[in-house]
């Protein structure tokens, strides 16, 4: 995996739809890795954004730890403190019936 090539957290964007890997499950959401790039700390917080349908549908789906899924890039914090910044993640809306 060192040898990996990780793709910079500057190219991340607020919409942007990544693949996570879930790492754990906690009472206010899921702590996940996003694939692909420099190590970053990301959550989705199930109990706010839970109106969100996406969001909706997920938390009560919750995937298995260590499953691979789609979610959005919902914030980017201006804050941070080097080398670590936290993602806020969002769950892809449902195509409407």
């Amino acid at each position: 995996m060192a040898s990996e090539s990780r793709r910079p957290l500057s190219e991340l964007r607020q919409g942007q739809t990544v693949q996570a890997t879930i790492t754990s499950h906690q009472p206010w959401g899921l702590i996940a890795e996003l694939n692909g790039y420099e190590p970053v700390g990301a959550s989705l917080d199930t109990i706010r954004r839970n109106s969100e349908r996406g969001v909706k549908r997920l938390s009560q789906e919750l995937p298995l730890v260590e499953a691979t899924i789609d979610l959005v890039i919902g914030e980017l914090p201006a804050w941070h403190r080097e080398p670590w910044i936290w993602v806020d993640l969002t769950a892809p809306s449902p195509p409407e019936d």
